[in-house]
């Protein structure tokens, strides 16, 4: 065995977002969109294939400061969520050489992102489709990703899967699978924690909330439920919106703030 063998380190990183776009239909609320910021690589391995913001490591860096500053670059956000979500070593995941990356999750309002984006960097809509033991993402632009993700089940007492890398169509390295790994955390820190408020404009309605957190989910809630649990993590503000034939809906600010 070759001791010597050099490992190069790397960092990827996940950004999500939420946006409203208008229905035709005038009475109806906005429609929410659950995306994710791509790159599209302009050289081999993987030339004009889509994929996660990301480098290597600086000598002078921990991988945390590598994906700030990635995302700065990106989106020129500085003050925004970012959450280590994993290390992603196979063996075979570069066909140059052995390189190890630390993927991040960082959450990030689009309003907020003042300059525009460069001409090789896109936002891709993301729809969801699952089956009992299959995954399956399509990510929408001009161009159009397909992502098959098997799901194998490893540890019923812990309920604990492990996530297999199936096919992926118009994706770099194993991007696929950490999209989907990216999607999966935020699910469980939904149910758990007050996340999806880092999705969220400063000022919202219910209305508006209650569709993200389904979106995220990949679910429809209980309308009474939903407002019950979340009226502990949310204030009115002084002020109202009014949307088509709806009524005026009363806006909200996160009480943690």
């Amino acid at each position: 065995m070759d001791m010597s063998t050099k490992i190069k380190y790397a960092t990827d990183i996940l950004i999500y977002s939420i946006d409203s776009r208008k229905n035709l239909n005038t009475r109806e609320l906005p429609k929410k969109y659950f995306s994710i910021l791509l790159v599209k690589r302009n050289k081999e391995p993987f030339k004009d294939m889509w994929c996660l913001p990301g480098g290597f490591v600086f000598e002078d860096e921990t991988s945390y400061d590598a994906a700030k500053r990635v995302l700065k670059k990106e989106t020129n956000l500085t003050d925004t969520y970012i959450k280590q979500l994993g290390t992603y070593d196979d063996i075979k995941r570069d066909p140059r050489e052995r390189i190890v990356s630390t993927a991040y999750l960082s959450l990030v309002d689009k309003n907020k992102i003042k300059d525009e984006l460069s001409l090789d960097v896109k936002w891709f809509d993301i729809e969801i489709k699952e089956e009992k033991e299959q995954i399956y993402l399509e990510l929408t632009n001009e161009d159009k990703i397909f992502i098959s993700i098997k799901k194998k089940l490893i540890n019923n007492k812990a309920n604990q899967y492990e996530y297999i890398l199936e096919n992926s169509e118009n994706i770099a390295f194993d991007h696929g699978l950490i999209i989907n790994d990216g999607i999966i955390e935020l699910r469980k820190e939904a149910e758990t924690t007050d996340i999806i408020f880092n999705l969220m404009p400063d000022k919202f309605t219910i209305g508006e909330l209650k569709q993200v957190y389904e979106i995220i989910l990949g679910k429809q809630l209980i309308n009474s439920a939903f407002r019950r649990v979340i009226a502990k993590k949310v204030e009115e503000v002084d002020e109202i919106i009014q949307t088509g034939g709806h009524r005026p809906s009363q806006k909200f600010k996160y009480k943690g703030d």
